[in-house]
């Protein structure tokens, strides 16, 4: 049986094996926020990232992994909580199960590949699309770097995440509930605020989505855009606005993606511009603008008139 060595790395150490086709990483041990997994061991390729290899290493934002690698073992990052990034070969891997269980703060899987690509990847959202498929759908079969961008690929996550919106607004509480973890304090574990939640998930989700509408077939576009407009201001649910106004109050491309959805009314634009008092004056231009353009009813012989 091979024996197990130690490598240090910066601020951390890495166990392996070395076998027959190339190295195997065992496990990681450190207190640095990144590790990069090295490409070639002893001269032998890194192949494998074994079971529990990163599990609950506290620390970590960001993980690299090499081109060599070929095979990740289940629950390879497991419950590494602050993990917010991934870097993976833009190749075929064989996989484990539940890779990411735990990872929620995980927001980008990044691919290997050239500059150009890994740019038109950030453009395109891939690399978001990549770790929701993992952490919010819950489908690794989408885990598969070389059919990303694929139409099958699109289709496949584009249906996942109408799965998600369509899921009654309750769904999973009762497993907290039956798991005890109603006595949990925080808004996650109140049955009011539990659907509410629920709800500011799935319009993130579509925001992103709209927002990177990559491959977005129309009929996929229009049933997100009435889920925002059956929650704006002045529904029974407005989250819709309120994920927008607490969380991107500065960030114009979201009330374009909001005013596209017709979610700005006669009816609720006051109330809109009110909710307004503490943002930037550029947004309030962009919403009068808007309101001057598409909402304000012109008098049909306004243009007839003699300037006197």
């Amino acid at each position: 049986m091979a024996e197990e060595k130690v490598l240090s790395i910066e601020e951390g150490t890495i166990a392996y094996l070395e076998e027959k086709n190339g190295i195997v990483m065992k496990r990681y041990r450190g207190i640095g926020k990144k590790a990069i997994v090295p490409e070639s061991i002893e001269g032998k390729p890194v192949i494998s990232i074994a079971r529990k290899a990163f599990l609950s290493c506290k620390t970590l934002r960001e993980i690299v992994l090499p081109n060599s690698i070929e095979e990740i073992g289940d629950w390879a990052f497991a419950h590494t909580e602050e993990l917010r990034t991934i870097t993976i070969p833009r190749r075929e891997l064989t996989r484990g199960k539940e890779l990411f269980l735990g990872c929620k703060r995980l927001r980008e899987i990044q691919l290997l590949g050239t500059e150009e690509e890994q740019l038109q990847d950030k453009k395109d959202g891939i690399n978001r699309m990549l770790a929701a498929a993992v952490t919010i759908l819950r489908d690794y079969f989408l885990f598969t770097p070389t059919e990303v961008r694929g139409d099958a690929w699109i289709t496949r996550w584009d249906e996942q995440l109408l799965k998600l919106v369509r899921l009654d607004d309750l769904d999973g509480f009762e497993e907290l509930w039956t798991c005890g973890e109603e006595d949990y304090e925080g808004k996650d574990y109140d049955i009011k605020s539990y659907p509410v939640e629920k709800r500011k998930m799935k319009l993130r989700m579509i925001y992103f989505r709209l927002l990177h509408p990559y491959k977005l077939a129309e009929t996929v576009k229009s049933e997100l855009q009435q889920y925002l407009h059956d929650h704006t201001k002045g529904t029974k649910e407005p989250e819709a606005w309120e994920v927008l106004l607490e969380e991107h109050s500065e960030d114009i491309i979201y009330y374009q993606v909001f005013t596209e959805a017709g979610c700005v009314t006669e009816e609720n634009f006051d109330d809109l511009l009110s909710d307004m008092q503490n943002v930037n004056a550029q947004m309030k231009a962009y919403m009068l603008k808007y309101k001057e353009e598409h909402l304000t009813k012109r008098d049909a012989f306004a243009a007839f008139e003699l300037d006197w």
